[in-house]
């Protein structure tokens, strides 16, 4: 690892390859007994090293059977996982097998798990005062470093499914006062570094906009401070894009797979954004979606249609793997915002735009329940573009051609609000697929009434088969 450092090594939790070899030496020793905690964090820090290493093809590939080291690792890793110390003991090991463990629910889209071990984490954050920065003083620089990135991991994954699942965030009223980690001097890891810092401030974006715009307790009531609110952080955002896109890749540690990363941070900036404009759309007593918002949902299901190609075409990621790890970890609000879009305005662009979306969905609809679900949905909305635009019948809303935006007046007998019975009736569907139009109807109704939380509909727990 000290001649090829990994890139999980680079961009997550740790980036100090000390850590690894003292994590190592404490569970393979003969002369300590190692803690459940550090048997966890090494073995579920290997099995991710051991999984970059199968997936680049690396050289070690050739000399041991990297296979069944990971298989080992895993069913180790999961073992000290189920014991109570790792969720009840504070301490950085624990807190690192936690992280690894949230990382690994991730790519299995089991959000709920990802959920209770943030949570977990969260807990132990503050036990330890890792959020404080007087907790620092008396902490030998090197290892206080390795905290403060371990601390806003944690950070950013939390305020990332605080958002997504519309979840009140585990640090909520946390005073958080730690300075970011610092950004290496070496030229392989300075970009990953930069990108990190990035990692946090987006997530500190999304913090702002659950709390003060979709929170019920918290959240701001008067329109003009919202507007104003909503301004300010689209204004920061685009800054905070344009900062992102300057960051120098010279000599950073495998250029190719840092280039590939920018794909999917740009699905993240505009799928946070369009959830961010669309946070503006209750005026009164009606519902309004703007031309940004749309403008964002369509950059949103441009960057996916840029970026799935490209990891195909990497092997660096399965198409099943793609789909849990980028795909499900951002919002479904862009594609919802630009169906309306569709069936306001009649736009076949737009439905095109969807068609393909979906298409790319086909190659990975049957790596689990949730994403045949997700399919079958999405086609569902698709399909209903189509035939509206062709029967040239009524839709929802008022479209102003003048300003780009969707008025969707919320009145008796509106068809602001979908039901199952109309989406039928749009599809001749058959009987049985009525519980496809049902979750379509439900999903889309709660988008609509400001609740644009999608994935909670989703048991990818379930849906995984696990």
């Amino acid at each position: 690892m000290r001649a090829r450092h990994p890139i999980f090594l680079s961009s997550y939790a740790i980036s100090d390859l000390q850590i690894v070899e003292d994590l190592c030496k404490s569970v393979l020793s003969e002369t300590s007994r190692a803690s459940v905690g550090q048997v966890a964090s090494m073995h579920g820090v290997l099995f991710f090293v051991l999984k970059e290493f199968i997936a680049m093809n690396d050289e070690l590939c050739q000399k041991f059977d990297l296979t069944t080291h990971l298989l080992h690792c895993e069913k180790a890793f999961a073992a000290a996982m189920e014991t109570y110390d790792v969720l009840a003991v504070p301490s950085f090991e624990n807190i690192l097998a936690l992280t690894m463990g949230m990382i690994k629910a991730q790519g299995e889209a089991k959000p709920s798990l990802y959920w209770r071990l943030v949570s977990a984490a969260v807990a132990h954050c503050q036990s330890l005062g890792y959020h404080r920065e007087t907790t620092y003083r008396n902490i030998l620089s090197g290892k206080a470093d390795n905290i403060r990135r371990l601390f806003w991991t944690v950070y950013i994954f939390d305020k990332n499914m605080s958002l997504l699942l519309g979840r009140v965030s585990n640090m909520q009223g946390v005073m958080i006062d730690v300075r970011y980690p610092a950004i290496s001097s070496d030229l392989g890891r300075r970009a990953w570094d930069e990108s990190f810092i990035m990692g946090i401030r987006l997530a500190e974006f999304q913090d702002r906009i659950f709390t003060s715009l979709y929170n019920a307790a918290t959240s701001i009531k008067d329109a003009s401070e919202r507007a104003r609110l909503i301004s300010d952080l689209e204004s920061a955002m685009e800054q905070w894009h344009l900062e992102l896109k300057q960051i120098n890749p010279e000599g950073v540690n495998n250029i190719l797979v840092f280039k590939l990363s920018r794909t999917n941070w740009d699905i993240s900036f505009y799928s946070t954004l369009t959830l961010l404009l669309h946070a503006s759309s209750k005026i009164g007593e009606e519902s309004q979606i703007s031309s940004r918002c749309f403008n964002a949902a369509r950059n949103s299901l441009l960057a996916h249609l840029n970026s799935f190609p490209q990891y195909q075409s990497s092997k660096l990621l399965s198409d099943g793997e793609y789909f849990n790890w980028i795909l499900l970890f951002s919002s479904l609000t862009p594609f919802l915002v630009i169906f309306l879009h569709a069936i306001s305005e009649k736009d076949t662009e737009s439905v095109g735009l969807l068609s393909q979306v979906v298409g790319t969905f086909e190659t990975f609809r049957k790596v689990s329940h949730g994403a045949e679900r997700l399919y079958q949905v999405c086609t569902t909305f698709t399909n209903i573009a189509e035939r509206i635009i062709q029967s040239q019948q009524s839709s929802v809303g008022i479209y102003d051609q003048q300003g780009s935006s969707l008025r969707l007046p919320d009145t008796p007998g509106s068809m602001t609000r979908f039901h199952p019975g109309d989406l039928q009736d749009m599809l001749d569907i058959e009987n049985g697929d009525r519980a496809t139009s049902l979750y379509a109807s439900d999903l889309l109704n709660e988008f609509l009434s400001g609740e644009p939380f999608s994935w909670n509909r989703f048991d990818y727990d379930i849906g995984n088969g696990q």
